[in-house]
């Protein structure tokens, strides 16, 4: 075989400053995404002013500017995912295009330019975690921070149960404001429902789904600190009854199925007592929170929650009949035309049965991607997490059935993240050891490293 360039680890050699690379702006992303509330933006940039959509859009153009100012070759071979991504990211702006190219009413051209850039933001989110993570112990870091992370946000929100209020509203960031939109607590039956820094219950419930087989990985496979990522598994259990949702049940359900499918029957039957123990301690501490719960399921039929979302496929077939293949545009479908809580109808309304495939590929790729890397892993850990990631992905899918995932940043962060890990780790768990990694360079951002000579094979 010839010759081929090939771009150094991400490690700078001796003497040289670490400076920022994927791990980083990922983890920047990460605090953003989780700490600072979904409402707070630059009011002179509209809904794409969250600070997370920021970050994800400066990630993209990272991710850009990095491949086009690169002198090195850098071979990654066929990446399905990489495929998959843009192919969305195409599907969105050629609807976006095509409804720009028309008449529009005069307020949906503020959400379809926000629809538009964040997407942008997400496809480089993925490219950056899927291309840009040089290590192993990097994506551990990205995981375990995200981990972390998702267990704050679920002590705030059982903080916000106790106290019966929201508490992030007493933050003020300068430079953002809420939008107008008031923050409070919402009530189900009586009981209030916690949110977190979420917008709304549903989506930190969904986030919580998401994230939980990352959390039960950790806390039964980490190499260090297991007895912090089993109270971090505790608290977010707990934190998920307390949402009282459909959406958060039914994703934790499909988690906990999928990565149940690699336990031993011992595993299951311990997983059964926790989570009647977990019920158990609901029951003690908050009476009648199980019957809540469980009306959610026995009276759906009589929920007027329900009732819309059946009403809405009809609602959408007319929608999707009227532009079957692009659709109407990335963003325009607005909540007072009709609240789907559906993101596929929503996405087949808004980008057509293209943007439809595309992301259907996205999802399915993302989901072998991860079952691959869990058969290339060399250890156990590697295993149990690439299994963790496929939980997560098919949990977010399932969501979205329930409710808009894209509409909201928390969740399409999250699950954007999943599916960056799961091409990030099904790369390098194929990777040969001595093989240096093709990972974003520190130098992409810091100072420049002296390239090493060129590798042949």
């Amino acid at each position: 075989m010839g010759s081929r360039p090939v771009r150094s680890a991400v490690e700078p050699t001796s003497g040289v400053r670490r400076s920022i690379d994927a791990a980083t702006i990922l983890t920047v992303y990460i605090v953003v995404l989780l700490a600072i509330r979904s409402v707070l933006v630059v009011p002179a940039l509209g809904t794409a002013g969250a600070p997370a959509t920021i970050v994800a859009i400066g990630a993209f153009l990272w991710w850009v500017w990095y491949h086009v100012q690169r002198v090195h070759r850098i071979d990654l071979g066929v990446q399905p995912l990489r495929i998959a991504i843009l192919g969305l990211l195409l599907a969105v702006m050629a609807s976006y295009v095509l409804a720009m190219s028309g008449p529009m009413p005069g307020n949906e051209l503020t959400p379809a330019d926000s629809g538009l850039l964040r997407m942008i933001g997400l496809a480089g989110l993925a490219m950056v975690a899927a291309e840009g993570i040089s290590s192993l112990d990097r994506l551990h870091a990205v995981a375990r921070r995200l981990v972390i992370g998702i267990g704050l946000v679920a002590v705030l929100g059982l903080a916000q149960f106790v106290t019966r209020q929201p508490l992030v509203d007493r933050i003020s960031i300068p430079g953002l404001s809420a939008r107008g939109i008031e923050i409070g607590l919402y009530e189900r039956s009586g009981m209030p429902r916690l949110s977190g820094t979420s917008t709304h219950p549903i989506e930190y419930g969904v986030i919580l789904s998401m994230v939980l087989p990352l959390v039960i990985v950790y806390a039964l496979h980490a190499p260090t600190r297991r007895w912090l990522y089993r109270v971090i598994l505790a608290v977010v259990a707990i934190a998920i009854f307390m949402v009282i949702s459909r959406s958060a049940i039914l994703c934790t359900a499909v988690a906990i199925i999928v990565l149940a499918l690699r336990w031993s029957w011992r595993m299951r039957l311990v997983a059964i007592g926790c989570l009647s123990a977990i019920s158990g301690l609901v029951y003690l501490m908050v009476p009648g929170m199980l019957g809540v719960l469980t009306g959610l399921f026995v009276g759906a039929g009589e929920d007027a929650s329900v009732a819309s979302r059946t009403d809405a496929y009809g609602v959408a077939f007319q929608f999707i009949a009227r532009d079957p293949w692009l659709g109407r545009g990335p963003g325009t479908f607005l909540p007072q035309y009709w609240i789907l809580d559906n993101q596929y109808l929503g996405h087949t309304i808004e980008t057509g049965l293209v943007g439809m495939v595309a992301l259907l590929a996205v999802i399915l790729v993302a989901a072998f991607t991860a079952r691959s890397a869990r058969e290339a892993a060399a250890t156990d850990f590697d295993r149990e997490l690439a299994q963790g990631l496929l939980a997560a992905i098919l949990a977010g899918a399932t969501a979205m059935a329930f409710y808009d995932l894209f509409a909201f940043p928390q969740s399409s962060g999250c699950f954007i993240l999943m599916v960056g890990l799961a091409g990030a780790l099904h790369r390098l768990v194929r990777q040969r050891p001595t093989e240096p990694s093709p990972g974003f360079h520190d130098s992409a951002v810091g100072p420049r490293v002296a390239p090493p000579d060129v590798a042949r094979s």
